[in-house]
């Protein structure tokens, strides 16, 4: 009579494995230790790690003890694992993917599940898919992983295995990305970058649970670094690809030219070459030169994934007008210089080269219709002034329509070559306000997706963005792989990951915020309200809404009587007083010349209070922006609001 099949009721008394397999990528075997130490915490057994030969190199193999015991080799060990005559190795040949690459017809980064004979088979198309999906498995499986906490497993049964259906995960983008100024490690300061540094731990390995897949280090040319070595092996280990560069295109041309090469720097509106500018386009040598460094930046981190050569971050832009440049747009400026880097990257390297990105943004955002890219530039589009409240596709959306236009002229000039950088969790742009907009973000994601864009990537503030943006980050994580995601639900979704012991009043605090948002994010920069005396009073009314709305969060907040709570009330609190105050700022803008200066200063006062119960949030919640960077530029904010009141 023939033996039984082994099932996963017999794991809860013998145990399981997981297999993968041997000599391959260290990312796979990772992903086989984090499946088996949550399965470990879930069953309450001990599920083991093993290598095994026959199994494709991007797949795990998930079996009860029993089935796989005959097949799977001791890894562990060190020797060579026996060939497999049966067990894991055979069990893997049952897939209905097939043995030899179960993985190929699966796009990067997708994985797939299937069951045959008793076990489970992950099989993915790359080794950074096996790590997501082992993390996929176990959430499917009722684990929760929050940003900023430790994983939760909470104990389960056998029998949630046995009744997991085959599925697959295709994700909606390729290149699913956060990106944060470098600056903001504070790299120059032992204790401030090792506060960064904490909280990196916890974000990339956030961003494995969730499947994101690409981080991006912005430099400005303050800056003595491209990337932050450091934590080179945190990224590692989650797989996470690099990105450099930024508002490097004023260090590709080195300043001290200035003097022994005059003719490479831009001609400005007074007629002086500026050394703050970019570069003389018209001048073959200093193209040339820049190309060259930028190789060298190439050389030094081949492990980068793409290079973002963005010009100086002013409104007005710093391009030349030079007469060999003033027939020139400032976007086919930038072209050339974007095409000469891609061009030397092509020779040095030819199709492996990373792409080199052009960025839309203020000066470049409307696209010229004679832009003619390489065929490894890619168009990099970023809409920081646009409504937050109003999905990117609302025709409704007095703002938004001009930005979507441009974003479909990019589409075809560049045949397609684009990425998205959004703003969802920008701390500057929103004054260090709280926001949540879930369901724009799900929309904005699928208008991206439906014009055939597949990169997106977010702005972040290190810790003060996932202590003030909790709700916009899980979102924006989530839809990047899935678009089937209910934008509405997200707010108690988060809050039940995050605070599960009062997720009823976080969920109605989140809903508050996101009425806020609906009502204050419609005009760029919130401490820095548009003046104009035609839609001053329905802005300043919206202003007041929206510190209403943050009100009802403190309430909704302090009902929940938890002190992990505090921390985003007290954020709340900050909100509410700072919005209050700029619309007191524009109503004091209607008043005559003496009265106006008082009601200003009030209102400027206001703002400036406000910031007592950020300082009340623990330093480690706030992070080095939080800490540092944020009392540094709030008053800028309250200069820039005390020179507008006679404007």
């Amino acid at each position: 009579m023939g033996s039984r099949m082994a099932t996963w009721a017999d794991s809860a008394r013998e145990g399981a494995r997981v297999c993968h397999a041997h000599g391959g990528d260290p990312l796979v075997r990772r992903a086989a230790c984090a499946l088996a130490a949550g399965l470990s915490a879930m069953l309450g057994r001990s599920v083991g790690v093993e290598a095994a030969r026959g199994l494709d190199p991007n797949a795990l193999l998930l079996a009860p003890e029993r089935a796989a015991r005959s097949g799977a080799g001791a890894g562990q060990g060190g020797g060579a694992p026996p060939a497999p005559a049966a067990g894991a190795a055979a069990l893997a040949g049952e897939s209905s993917l097939g043995s030899a690459a179960p993985g190929a017809a699966l796009p990067s980064d997708g994985f797939a599940l299937t069951r045959r004979g008793g076990a489970l088979m992950l099989s993915a198309a790359s080794a950074r898919g096996a790590l997501h999906a082992a993390w996929d498995l176990l959430e499917r499986l009722g684990a929760r992983f929050a940003l900023g906490q430790a994983p939760e497993f909470p104990r389960s049964d056998a029998a949630r295995l046995e009744a997991v259906e085959p599925y697959s995960v295709a994700p909606a983008f390729a290149r699913r990305a956060f990106a944060s100024d470098i600056m903001t490690w504070h790299y120059g300061d032992a204790a401030r970058l090792q506060t960064h540094l904490e909280h990196d731990r916890e974000f990339v390995a956030w961003m494995a649970w969730r499947g994101l897949n690409a981080f991006f280090y912005i430099r400005h040319a303050q800056d003595t670094r491209l990337v932050i070595h450091e934590a080179a092996p945190i990224l590692a280990e989650g797989g996470i690809a690099v990105e450099c560069g930024g508002h490097v295109l004023p260090l590709l041309m080195p300043r001290e030219r200035l003097e022994t090469s005059p003719k490479y720097f831009p001609i400005d509106e007074h007629g002086r070459r500026n050394p703050r500018g970019n570069l003389c386009a018209s001048n073959p040598a200093a193209l040339e030169l820049v190309a060259k460094r930028a190789l060298g930046y190439l050389r030094e981190h081949p492990e980068m994934a793409a290079l973002h050569v963005w010009g100086a971050d002013v409104h007005r832009g710093a391009w030349c007008r030079c007469t060999g440049c003033a027939a020139l747009s400032p976007q086919l400026q930038y072209m050339k210089v974007a095409n000469e880097i891609a061009e030397a990257f092509g020779r040095e390297l030819g199709a492996a080269a990373p792409p080199v990105t052009y960025l839309a943004y203020h000066d470049t955002l409307e696209p010229d219709p004679v832009l003619r890219p390489q065929a490894n530039v890619w168009f990099e589009w970023a809409p920081r002034e646009r409504c937050y409240a109003h999905a990117i596709d609302d025709p409704g959306c007095d703002v938004n329509p001009r930005y979507f236009d441009s974003l479909r002229r990019y589409v075809d000039l560049f045949d397609g070559r684009g990425q998205i950088f959004e703003y969802y969790a920008d701390a500057i742009l929103f004054g260090g306000v709280g926001f949540a907009t879930p369901s724009v973000i799900v929309r904005d994601l699928r208008a991206y997706h439906r014009m055939g864009l597949r990169s997106v990537s977010c702005l972040t503030f290190g810790a003060f963005s996932a202590l003030a943006y909790p709700v916009n980050l899980e979102t924006f994580a989530r839809a990047a792989r899935s678009l089937d995601l209910d934008g509405d639900a997200m707010a108690e979704r988060t809050a039940g990951l995050r605070h599960p012991r009062c997720a009823g009043a976080m969920g109605q605090a989140y809903r508050a915020v996101a009425r806020a948002s609906a009502m204050a994010l419609r005009h760029g920069e919130v401490l820095r309200p548009p003046a104009d005396a035609a839609g001053a009073p329905a802005r300043r009314a919206r202003l007041l809404g929206a510190a209403a709305a943050m009100r009802e969060a403190v309430a909704a907040a302090e009902t929940a009587m938890r002190p992990e709570v505090g921390a985003e009330r007290d954020l709340w609190k900050y909100s509410a007083e700072a919005l209050e105050g700029a619309a007191l700022w524009l109503e004091a803008r209607t008043f005559g010349a003496p009265e106006r200066r008082a009601a200003g200063e009030r209102a400027i006062a206001k703002i400036d209070g406000a910031i007592r119960h950020l300082r009340d949030i623990d330093p480690r919640l706030r992070g080095s922006w939080g800490v540092y960077d944020l009392e540094r530029i709030r008053e800028i904010w309250l200069g820039t609001l005390r020179r507008r009141l006679e404007a």
